[in-house]
């Protein structure tokens, strides 16, 4: 059972909690945060989520719990599904932002200059099928072509390719 705090719409936590899968009541927003991870090269770390996570591409993420805070469920995050370690010197934070009509916050966060042999990452198979450097053409066509996780895929949109 993961416990989550809740935010207002500006990402105020509010003290209360909320156990993951309930829903916030009006004015109550969860928080993810969620993380584009991309080489010196200029490709992302894209994965495909194992067919009982839904089968679609996505950046790296997850539910920011009860007292942590967005950089901290990132590293974590990082860490869990794909193995990565050592990011902490080369993350940065782009937005926190509310998702419309969502009750949920996004933390965003851009971790750059990541120098690894995919091969070699330890992926956590209930959550992640497989992971690929991808251009930023080819994550716009995976998204054009509705294989995306929806929410990911405004994030690459709107934060990521104009960063």
């Amino acid at each position: 059972m993961e416990i989550l705090d809740l935010y207002d719409d500006l990402g105020n936590n509010l003290n209360k909690t909320i156990i993951r899968g309930e829903a916030p009541n009006d004015g109550e927003n969860i928080m993810l945060s969620v993380a584009y991870i991309k080489n010196k090269k200029g490709k992302y770390l894209i994965k495909k989520s194992s067919k009982e996570k839904g089968g679609f591409y996505t950046s790296t993420g997850g539910h920011v719990t009860h007292n942590e805070d967005g950089l901290t469920t990132i590293i974590r995050e990082v860490y869990e599904e794909v193995g990565l370690t050592n990011v902490e010197n080369n993350i940065k934070h782009l937005k926190t932002f509310k998702y419309p009509g969502r009750y949920c916050l996004f933390s965003v966060y851009l971790i750059d200059n990541v120098d690894k042999d995919i091969t070699k990452l330890q992926l956590q198979t209930e959550e992640v099928e497989s992971v690929s450097w991808l251009t930023k053409e080819e994550i716009l066509e995976l998204i054009n072509n509705g294989l995306f996780l929806e929410s990911h895929a405004y994030i690459f949109k709107n934060y990521i390719i104009k960063e």
